[in-house]
């Protein structure tokens, strides 16, 4: 596949990938595609899953470039166990981690979307993430209006409930991931 099919297939788990970027890591050593007769790059699923892997490396362990370059066993280790967690964000770092662009970031919070903040969570983050990737098929802000009120009557119903039983954040943290799971099971039926 060609450098444009390839960032298309990593931006689905790493928004924040560009053609640029890929071309960085080419330029450094870190892969090196094949080439056609005319000079194009052709990526095999080989050269993706160790783009993916340079990425989380990157993103995701804290890695620097010079690290990865200095030690080519990171790429090929296959245990992932030592993750590090950051629970703390800045807006450029959630937005940069993320790969949701300034403009939409500033589009959600005009349509009250989102509000700015000092710190962001993972949970931020992630939120971030899956918005960037709507927005790259071309889900645009107006177009979350549906999803908006569909999510202030649930929070409204679970905080009514939640109170009535007294119920711990630790309780109704799950409790929300279910609703989410039920919610998102809902739509993905009606779709197929």
């Amino acid at each position: 596949m060609n450098i444009g099919d390839a960032t298309k297939l990593i931006k689905k788990d790493f928004p924040s990938v560009t053609i640029s970027r890929i071309r960085f890591l080419e330029k450094e050593g870190l892969i090196k595609p094949k080439r056609s007769k005319g000079g194009t790059r052709t990526f095999s699923d080989k050269d993706i899953e160790k783009i993916k892997k340079i990425l989380d490396l990157q993103e995701n362990q804290f890695y620097s470039l010079k690290a990865i370059k200095n030690n080519p066993k990171l790429i090929s280790a296959t245990n992932t166990n030592s993750k590090i967690t950051i629970n703390k964000y800045s807006k450029h770092e959630a937005l940069k981690k993320s790969g949701l662009q300034d403009s939409d970031y500033n589009e959600l919070l005009e349509y009250n979307f989102e509000k700015l903040k000092e710190i962001y969570s993972q949970q931020d983050v992630e939120r971030f993430s899956s918005l960037a990737y709507l927005f790259s098929l071309g889900i645009g802000v107006k177009n979350l209006t549906i999803i908006k009120s569909m999510t202030d009557r649930g929070v409204g119903f679970l905080e009514s409930y939640f109170r009535s039983l007294n119920m711990d954040n630790d309780d109704a943290k799950v409790a929300v991931e279910k609703f989410s799971i039920v919610i998102g099971s809902y739509i993905l039926e009606d779709l197929y």
